[in-house]
Formats: structure tokens, C-alpha cells, sequence
């Protein structure tokens, strides 16, 4: 059992008697060499949420300089920090497998003789695990000077020792991460089978031996004789477009604003998750008309555009920015049915002739208008909802175990990081 000492430091605590606790200034050197005129020649990095990625200077997405010139060199072994909005900002740091050029908005260190890349790398995801550096940014951003950042301390173990518990750390991270990966592959198998058991029921229904006819439409083909192609404007008493501006907060209201980020595959998210309006702003996002128990939410912009979801409760929810609101005529059509009709491929389809080319995907409210829908009568309707809705539970509790595991496999290997790095671990 090795001797520890404590370290002072309340997020580190004991740490063995061997290693030191320094300050980053002296195990790295902040670099900033800007690539001027050798932008064109060298290559582009994004920093991630899965690291340090390279990105196409020619079909590179979201918002680009004029110029490249004011960006800063990258060299392999580097490590790339993002020290502002630590708060929110989903990464905060990243080594680099590559030699490149990167935003001037964040700080390149190399390290010094002391440090061990590598061990570094799994130091400051250590760090970002938690947030630990929050409470250094005494400012509104939540962002650290790099004069700041250099005199916030950090665990020196020999070299030899760093090398260790980075070949260590590669080597069960990697293991961990393949689970991951292996679990994330099924999870996205079985979301496809939903998509097809929704889109399978709702053009086909549920009895095989029916007769078939020709739909007219390329991407529905077939669909039963006494079935009917029907614009979706016929089928909905209202369609309600969001208001157009941006809603404001409240952690503490009483009412929940729907998102396209709130959506699912027929699924929202739970009140506990989705953001909160006090009653006058709520009054103000239902000016149009409130949403009732059983309309249907459909969002028709951004990377989430084309799923459709059923409000569980009146009074109580509004639309926020680039939704869409549905009542459906009850006598043609049954809100589950809809909801999981507008949810299916070939709806999908139909609006993404909109998108196509687009950087950001918006499907036009007269496009959404002129969907066609396969119809049947209302009490088959609600017998395919009744199948599709046991179906996907089935599914969905699968997913949800597979969600699970990972989950309580990043919080291991989060938990094993921590502790390697700070020396309660041997290895």
C-alpha cells in the first residue's frame, strides 16, 4: 500500500508522498504562432466533444472566417484547451493526433520535459469531469485568463509513472469505449426497426391479407384498396406556427416550453428536462392558440427537423421557436395516428425535397401543409396506433437498458480516470 499525503486541494485530496504539486505554468508552454500565409498549405482542426478532428477547409460546416491567416499553428503532442463558457461549453480540452491550424480563440500548450502528453490529456479530462476550474472564472463567461489558468495546480508524478498511467489509461479506456461503441451500434439498429415498424404499419396497416393498391406516390408504393391519399391540411382543423422570437427563460416557471431538442421519435422528454416559462411569457407563446391535450408538435428546422410528438397535458405547455402545432379533425383522424404517420420515412421524405443543399434544414409551412397521408377509417387508425404504441414500448425499454449501461460505463471510466491521475490507484 503506497504512503499518501494530503494534498490540500479539496477536489484532489490524498495523493501519494512521491508526487509533487505544481503549477501548469511549469509543466507547459502556451504557444501562439499564427499560420499567416501558410493557411492555405495546412490543415484544419476542430476541437470536439470526441477530440481533435480534422475538418474540410472547402466543406467545412457552420460559420468560417474571410481568412484562415489569423489562426494558430498545431503541432502533433499538443494540447488544445478551451477556457471560456466553462460553464456550458461542451469541451474543454483535446490533444492532437495531427499537425494543423486552429481558432485563435483558444490556447495551444506544449509540454515541457516534465509532462507526458498523454498523461496530461487524461489529467485535464480529470479536470473537465465535474468542472473543476469553474470556480477560478470570477466573471460572467465563466472564462480564465491563461495567467489564471497557469497558477491552478497540477499532479507531477515521475515521468516513468506518467508514461505507466497513460498506457494503462489507453488501454482500459479503449476497452471501455469499444463496449460503448459496440452498444451504441445496436441502440441505432433498433431505432431504425422502430422507423420501419412505424412507417410499415402506418402505409401498410396491420392485416397482411388485405388487397393492395398503387398509393401514386414513389416513396409509399402500395397501400390498402380501401385506403385513401389525403392532404394533410384536410385532415387538421388548425395548423399554428410558432412565434418568432426567442423565448425567455424561467428555472423556477410553471409551464414548459417544447423544442425540437425536446423531441423524439414519438417520445418528449420529461418535464424535468425541458425549460421553464413564468405565466406571462407563457401567455405570450400561446397568443395564437394553447395547446391542447392530444395536439401534435411537429418541428420543421434544424438537425432535429421531421419528428412529431403528442402534447400529454393542457395548460400547461406553449411551442417554442421553429415548431409547428397540429389539431386534428377527430372524425378523419386520430391524433396517435397522426402522430406516428407524421413521424414515418415517407412523411420525412416528402419534407426533406426542402432541405436538400441546405446548411441549416427548414421545410416550408406549405410544404407541411400538402403531405400526403396514407388514411384509412378512424377505428383502423386507432388499432395501427394501439399496435405501433406496444411495439415501440418493447423497443424503447431496450434502448433505455442499452442507454443505461452506458451511462454507468462513462461514469466508470470517469471514475477510474480520477483514480489513476491523482494516485489512488496503483498501476
Amino acid at each position: 500500500m503506497r504512503e499518501m499525503k494530503d494534498s490540500g486541494i479539496e477536489w484532489i485530496r490524498e495523493v501519494p508522498n512521491d508526487w509533487r504539486i505544481v503549477r501548469n505554468k511549469n509543466a507547459f508552454v502556451c504557444n501562439k504562432e499564427l499560420v499567416g500565409e501558410k493557411s492555405e498549405l495546412t490543415q484544419l482542426l476542430s476541437l470536439t466533444t470526441r477530440g481533435i478532428k480534422k475538418k474540410d477547409i472547402n466543406n467545412a460546416e457552420g460559420k468560417l472566417p474571410e481568412s484562415f491567416d489569423t489562426y494558430q499553428f498545431v503541432k502533433e503532442n499538443d494540447i488544445v484547451m478551451c477556457l471560456f463558457d466553462l460553464d456550458c461549453s461542451a469541451v474543454f480540452s483535446g490533444i492532437s493526433p495531427f499537425d494543423g491550424m486552429i481558432s485563435p480563440a483558444y490556447r495551444v500548450l506544449s509540454c515541457k520535459e516534465c509532462m507526458e502528453p498523454r498523461y496530461a490529456d487524461y489529467w485535464f479530462r480529470y479536470i473537465s469531469n465535474g468542472r473543476k476550474f469553474n470556480h477560478y472564472a470570477k466573471n460572467i463567461r465563466y472564462t480564465l485568463s491563461y495567467e489564471e489558468f497557469s497558477t491552478l495546480p497540477l499532479l507531477l508524478p515521475k515521468k516513468s509513472e506518467q508514461r505507466r498511467i497513460a498506457d494503462y489509461l489507453d488501454c482500459k479506456c479503449s476497452q471501455i469505449d469499444a463496449i460503448i461503441a459496440r452498444q451504441q451500434e445496436v441502440i441505432e439498429k433498433l431505432k431504425a426497426y422502430k422507423l420501419s415498424i412505424i412507417t410499415e404499419a402506418v402505409t401498410k396497416g396491420v392485416n397482411p391479407d388485405v388487397p393492395m393498391k398503387d398509393s401514386g406516390v414513389e416513396w409509399i408504393g402500395k397501400i390498402p384498396e380501401h385506403w385513401k391519399m389525403v392532404r394533410l391540411k384536410f385532415l387538421l382543423s388548425h395548423i399554428i406556427d410558432c412565434p418568432h422570437e426567442t423565448p425567455i427563460y424561467s428555472a423556477d416557471g410553471d409551464y414548459l416550453v417544447i423544442r425540437t431538442a425536446d423531441q423524439d421519435l414519438g417520445k418528449l422528454r420529461t418535464d424535468e428536462e425541458m425549460y421553464r416559462l413564468d405565466e406571462g411569457e407563457y401567455r405570450n407563446r400561446i397568443r395564437r392558440m394553447p395547446l391542447e391535450k392530444d395536439d401534435v408538435v411537429y418541428g420543421r428546422e434544424g438537425e432535429r427537423w421531421g419528428l412529431a410528438c403528442m402534447v400529454p397535458e393542457s395548460n400547461k405547455y406553449c411551442l417554442g421557436q421553429r415548431m409547428l402545432q397540429f389539431r386534428c379533425k377527430r372524425d378523419m383522424f386520430s391524433p396517435r395516428f397522426a402522430m406516428w404517420a407524421l413521424n414515418s420515412k415517407f412523411v420525412y421524405l416528402q419534407g426533406a425535397v426542402d432541405t436538400i443543399g441546405s446548411t441549416s434544414p427548414h421545410v416550408n409551412i406549405s410544404t407541411v401543409r400538402n403531405f400526403l397521408i396514407p388514411v384509412p377509417k378512424i377505428s383502423e387508425q386507432q388499432e395501427i396506433a394501439e399496435y405501433i404504441d406496444k411495439k415501440i414500448l418493447r423497443l424503447d425499454k431496450e434502448v433505455e437498458q442499452r442507454e443505461n449501461l452506458i451511462c454507468k460505463l462513462n461514469e466508470y471510466k470517469k471514475s477510474l480516470i480520477y483514480e489513476v491521475v491523482t494516485g489512488k490507484k496503483e498501476v
